[in-house]
């Protein structure tokens, strides 16, 4: 094993194990067991799930922020993470194991797009003599390039390769079935068996799990599949190694959400308080659920889904001109982009998704924003999402709604569900407490889904709205698996 300082290292991650999946942890101990939170100014919009991964991270200076504009540091937790960032990243990680030393030493010329002077140009040269990065071919590396799920992969399977002087093979699977034709399969399926990495939809010996190996890794992502690799480094390096294969049967996870508790909340709340949920059981529950309420941006999710299956979209690749309308429609609330596919769509589309969502309490009118809607259409249409999204675009569209910008991340957006992915929307209108809404669905690691909607009018503020969120969305959801 060649790296000596590995197993310290390993044991100060131990303590995020639990909170990033990893199979083997330990108890709390090691410099990271009482490591401070990061000291970024957007801490709080890293996912409870990654939030251990990222503080120890941190800490240990493997993980670094960048300088904003208003003098404060950043880590952009769910901004890409580039090839370049990678090698950065993983170098650190040597060097805190005491291992970089072993690292061979570059020869020059390399890579054409990574000159003398840039800022990972040592590491990205050292970690290719190694065999632990890959260029795109053979004089570049496209530095700048997004790391895809499927790379991240084959990254950390090379390199585990290369901490612990022991070549990886899968001893079961397959595993996932979206990974026909895809050049790192061998290497997921590995890394997979490893607990290296983890699924979006966990298989349960069938070789039925969801890997999405095109979506790409997030930076706080990237701290969770670290330490997941640190863990199986030190396994690997006892002589055993991770071992993450699934039981041949995964029960799913039974819900039914705390209406009772949600239901005294909101009537203790100023204003009018609505809410839906349906439960594992496939049955809508709430209070006053069927009540209509002025949509407001809670129906941008509608006109993505209504844009994306248009005729002339649904079977072609997505141009820039697509994104630039939906990304900022969804991400920020942007209105400009809502208002201009209302207008390329007219009423009919909306209409159509409507009725074949089974919503009854439905009617699409002009301004967009005063389409009436209820929580329990809400929760009917948000539960059965991916089947209206074309498959094409299905996983481009479900990745929106978890990216929503930190300053719109309230109400359900700081509720914890580990184990659970939150796909939300929100809708205040002008931010005065006269409407504020938010519908979710929640999807499970093995591709269980839920979904949640709590509609509010009449808030004395938009702040004391986005209480009642928070309070309601904490109360239904308590009991989530």
């Amino acid at each position: 094993m060649r790296a000596a300082g590995m197993v310290a290292v390993v044991g100060a991650l131990s303590l995020v194990a639990t909170m990033t999946g990893g199979p083997h942890a330990h108890a709390d101990e090691g410099p990271c067991a009482e490591a401070p939170a990061a000291d970024v100014a957007d801490r709080d919009a890293v996912s409870p799930v990654h939030r251990k991964a990222v503080d120890c991270l941190w800490h240990l200076g493997i993980l670094r922020g960048h300088d904003a504009e208003d003098g404060t540091t950043r880590l952009s937790p769910r901004a890409a993470i580039t090839r370049a960032q990678f090698a950065g990243l993983l170098h650190r990680t040597l060097e805190e194991m005491g291992d970089a030393d072993g690292l061979p030493q570059p020869r020059r010329p390399r890579f054409e797009d990574v000159p003398a002077g840039h800022t990972f140009d040592r590491e990205i040269h050292v970690l290719a003599r190694a065999g632990i990065v890959r260029g795109v071919d053979e004089r570049t590396f496209a530095p700048g390039s997004s790391v895809r799920r499927d790379q991240t992969a084959a990254l950390l399977r090379r390199a585990t390769e290369w901490a612990t002087g022991t070549p990886l093979e899968v001893r079961a699977g397959p595993y996932f079935g979206d990974l026909d034709g895809n050049v790192h399969r061998e290497a997921i399926e590995i890394a997979f068996e490893h607990a290296i990495i983890e699924g979006t939809q966990r298989p349960c010996g069938d070789g039925g799990g969801v890997y999405a190996p095109r979506t790409r890794t997030e930076r706080q992502q990237m701290a969770s599949v670290l330490v997941r690799a640190l863990e199986a480094i030190e396994a690997i390096g006892r002589g055993g190694g991770g071992d993450n294969r699934p039981d041949p049967e995964c029960p799913p996870p039974v819900w039914e959400p705390r209406v009772a508790a949600a239901r005294d909340y909101a009537q203790q709340r100023s204003g009018s308080v609505s809410f839906a949920a349906l439960g594992t059981d496939g049955e809508v529950v709430g209070h006053r659920a069927g009540t209509q309420v002025s949509a407001a941006s809670v129906l941008k999710v509608m006109f993505m889904v209504a844009y994306l299956r248009q005729p002339d979209v649904r079977d072609r690749a997505l141009r820039q001109a697509d994104r630039d309308l939906l990304e900022p429609m969804i991400r920020r609330s942007a209105n400009e982009p809502a208002t201009e596919i209302a207008n390329r769509l007219g009423p009919g589309p909306m209409e159509r998704l409507a009725e074949r969502a089974g919503m009854r309490d439905f009617a699409y009118t002009r301004p967009w924003g005063s389409t009436q809607t209820s929580a329990r259409d809400q929760v009917t249409f948000m539960r059965d999402l991916p089947r209206h999204l074309p498959s094409r675009h299905r996983d481009y569209a479900l990745e929106l709604l978890t990216r929503i910008v930190p300053e719109q991340r309230w109400g359900i957006g700081e509720v914890d569900t580990p184990g659970w992915t939150p796909h939300f929307k929100g809708g205040w209108g002008a931010g005065t407490g006269a409407r504020d809404h938010q519908v979710a669905l929640l999807v499970h690691a093995d591709g269980t889904r839920v979904a949640v909607a709590v509609m509010t009018t009449d808030n004395p503020s938009h702040e004391y709205g986005k209480t009642t969120l928070r309070g309601a969305f904490r109360r239904l959801l308590a009991d989530l698996p």
